[in-house]
């Protein structure tokens, strides 16, 4: 008798909470799918699966509406006149509990922090490594990035010479890597130099050492949304299933490489050049910072890396993009021997087109409603305490803004054809406020070098001539960040 009324109980229990959340919760006159009003299982499930970004896209499209229920108490705006409100005025609104899930243990990296001040302070510490002039200089032959890319191209170029196979997704996270820890840490990681011994072929079947580290962290942003505690287990869980010896001395190998870097640092150097000693000398423990270190070289060389990848596969896919490329950079020299690539038009359409089909973060980057606080996007209005967010796959494939969104054609980029600022204000792939990516300068002039250097060399042939494609297109992973399925690209010679 007493098990009967305790069911009973539960069941009207669960009932009242559905209909509460059906009909009577602030959120109830927004539209969206009918599971996603009453229960998060919905967006527990797409965002999984990995393919939040055009689930959601679809059902915004369905609904025909700016802002898209996707959750109890969670919503999905595809309007970038909301991007001001949500991440720009006043700092933006706090990131949501879900960042609690993407913190290193008991550490809260400088993304994943949701104290303003615990952030602040580390981030102006390191700052200045990030300024574009520093960064600029950096790209000099003799300098870090400008080493490393000069590495990328040599190889590519053997490669071609050798019509040797490889994986263009592989090469250009060993650059990514080498350009973050050379240039932020002071010491290459040595992506090219693990594989240098072999021969162009072989190189073909060795995947960069960090590979497994990264693809690990990609993977545990499928949990993200998941409440902390629970998150928690299911992280200890999918570790324990997952963990392989090759994985198991990868991120040794990662963590051995930060507690390095940081045990050099000089802070006593007169000129603190590095991101670790910067770190140490804000006040930051050697711990902490180790960590940190190893969140920026996640963060760096893995969607630096995804970028770079997938312009470099639609200008191989497209000649005449390359060509109209090429012609314009010889144009350019032909007028001044030194030039800056973010000068060449063509090529800076170039670098935005990639940029919108690639997303390092396709979906939602959401932020919590603040108390005593509302937001407005059109007819409808979110209560405080709303988690919002709005998804790169929404705004970079808004076919209005973008007609025929998934086509890779950088013309839409050129004077004339921006459809009244719409373009640019759609655009967020390194975020969007003084809470968007702390390394976004860095990554641009890496994407504007290496593609100059790629396609147009100063001598020889663009070195993406007679190259060929075993896919059509990309197939992109709708996790927290983006990942190109199968975390390989492979690229064969006519």
């Amino acid at each position: 008798m007493a098990l009967e009324k305790l069911t009973y109980l539960l069941l009207s229990s669960i009932l009242g909470i559905v209909i509460y959340r059906l009909f009577l919760h602030p959120l109830s006159h927004v539209p969206g799918p009918f599971l996603a009003s009453f229960s998060s299982l919905f967006i527990y499930v797409i965002c999984y699966l990995g393919v939040e970004g055009r689930v959601l896209r679809y059902f915004h499209r369905r609904f025909r509406t700016p802002v898209l229920r996707v959750g109890p108490n969670s919503v999905s705006i595809s309007d970038s006149s909301a991007l001001r409100d949500i991440y720009v005025a006043n700092g933006g609104f706090p990131k949501d509990d879900r960042y609690k899930n993407f913190d290193l243990g008991t550490i809260a990296s400088i993304f994943s922090s949701r104290d303003t001040k615990y952030r602040d302070r580390r981030a102006k510490a390191v700052a200045p490594l990030f300024a574009p002039a520093r960064v600029r200089s950096a790209c000099a032959l003799d300098q870090p990035i400008g080493q490393s890319i000069t590495q990328f191209v040599e190889r590519l170029s053997i490669y071609q010479t050798n019509k040797a196979s490889f994986d263009l997704v592989d090469i250009c996270a060993r650059l990514s890597i080498d350009v973050v820890t050379g240039y932020l840490l002071g010491e290459p990681y040595g992506g090219f130099a693990e594989s240098a011994h072999l021969s162009a072929e072989a190189q073909r079947g060795v995947k960069l050492s960090a590979n497994p580290f990264i693809f690990a962290i990609v993977a545990f942003s499928r949990f993200s949304l998941l409440p902390n505690f629970i998150f928690r287990q299911v992280y200890r869980l999918a570790i324990h299933l997952a963990s392989t010896d090759d994985s198991i001395l990868s991120f040794y190998k990662l963590d051995q490489f930060a507690v390095g870097v940081t045990s050099r640092a000089d802070v006593n150097s007169a000129r603190i050049s590095t991101y670790q000693s910067r770190l140490l000398e804000a006040g930051i423990s050697p711990e902490e910072t180790a960590a940190q270190c190893k969140a920026v070289i996640f963060a760096g060389a893995d969607s630096t890396a995804v970028m770079l990848a997938t312009i470099l596969f639609h200008l191989i896919h497209n000649e005449k993009a390359r060509h109209k490329l090429s012609a314009e950079v010889a144009q350019f020299r032909q007028e001044t021997p030194s030039i800056d690539p973010e000068s060449i038009p063509y090529l800076r359409a170039v670098v935005k087109e990639g940029l919108r089909l690639g997303m390092a973060n396709p979906t939602r980057l959401t932020r919590a409603v603040p108390s005593s606080s509302i937001l407005r996007v059109g007819e409808y209005i979110l209560p405080a305490g709303t988690v919002v967010g709005c998804a790169a796959y929404n705004l970079h494939y808004d076919e209005d803004v973008y007609p025929q969104p998934f086509d890779f054609w950088p013309e839409r980029w050129l004077e004339g054809r921006q459809h009244g600022g719409l373009m640019e204000r759609n655009m967020m792939p390194f975020g969007v406020g003084s809470r968007a990516c702390i390394g976004k300068n860095l990554a641009m002039r890496l994407l504007y070098e290496t593609v100059l250097a790629v396609v147009c060399p100063v001598e020889g042939v663009c070195l993406l001539d007679g190259a060929r494609l075993r896919y059509s297109k990309i197939d992109m992973i709708e996790w927290f960040n983006g990942e190109i399925r199968g975390h390989c690209l492979d690229v064969d010679w006519n």
